[in-house]
C-alpha cells in the first residue's frame, strides 16, 4: 500500500496520519512518541499483510518485461490508484473531504516528523496531490519520484514503458486484497480493544 491507503486506514483505526506514513522512512524507531509509535507499527503490519497476500503474490508473479522482483514497488503506487477509483466503496467522507482533513491532521504532527516526510508534508499543504494519485499522469509521477532517489531506479522504467497494461493488471487484486485488508485491521483493532479492556473479577 502507499501513502493514501495508509492514511485511509489511519483514519479507519483513529491512529495517527502521521504515524502511519513513517513506515516508508528513515526514522529511529525508539524515539517516537506513542502515537507515532503505534502508527508505524500498523503500517508494519499492514505491509506484511499485502505482501503475503495471494493478489499481491499473483500481480508479482505475471510475466512483464520489468523485473518481477521490484513490481511490489509499482504495486503500491497503483493500490493508491484504484483506491481512488474505488473510494465510493471505502470511504466515509468525500474524497475531497477526506484529502483536505488529513493534510490538516498531517501539519499538526509536521514538527514531529522526520525531514523528508514533513517535507512531503509542506508539499500537500501547497499543492493537495493525494487525489492526483488516481490518475494516470499521477502514478506516473510517483514511479519517476521513486526512479529518481533511489540506485535502483532504472529498473521501474520498463514498468513506465508499459504503464496502461500494468494499471490494468493491478484492478483486480486490488479489488480482492482491499477488502481482505480492511478486515484484517478491523480484527487488529478488535484484539488489541480486548486485550485493553478491564478484566471483571469474581466477588
Amino acid at each position: 500500500m502507499n501513502y493514501l491507503a495508509h492514511l485511509h486506514i489511519a483514519q479507519l483505526t483513529n491512529t495517527s496520519p502521521a504515524g502511519n506514513l513513517l513506515g516508508d522512512f528513515s526514522v529511529d524507531v525508539n524515539s517516537l512518541d506513542s502515537d507515532l509509535y503505534i502508527g508505524w507499527q500498523l503500517h508494519q503490519q499492514v505491509d506484511v499483510m499485502v505482501d503475503k497476500h495471494p493478489a499481491s503474490l499473483a500481480f508479482r508473479a505475471l510475466p512483464r518485461s520489468g523485473r518481477r522482483r521490484f513490481a511490489g514497488i509499482i504495486q503500491d503506487i497503483l493500490m493508491d490508484y484504484w483506491l481512488v477509483q474505488n473510494w465510493q466503496k471505502f470511504g466515509s467522507l468525500s474524497l475531497t473531504d477526506f484529502c483536505e482533513q488529513v493534510v490538516i491532521d498531517l501539519s499538526r504532527d509536521k514538527g514531529r516528523c522526520p525531514v523528508r516526510l514533513a517535507n512531503m508534508i509542506t508539499s500537500l499543504e501547497h499543492h493537495n496531490w493525494l487525489a492526483g494519485l488516481g490518475t494516470y499522469s499521477g502514478v506516473e509521477k510517483a514511479i519517476f519520484s521513486i526512479m529518481k532517489r533511489w540506485r535502483y531506479g532504472h529498473y521501474l522504467q520498463d514498468f513506465v514503458d508499459e504503464l496502461p497494461e500494468v494499471i490494468l493488471q493491478a484492478e483486480q487484486p486490488f479489488l480482492s486484497l482491499y477488502p481482505d485488508l480492511l478486515s484484517y485491521v478491523k480484527e487488529l483493532q478488535d484484539k488489541k480493544a480486548e486485550a485493553n479492556a478491564p478484566r471483571q473479577t469474581g466477588l
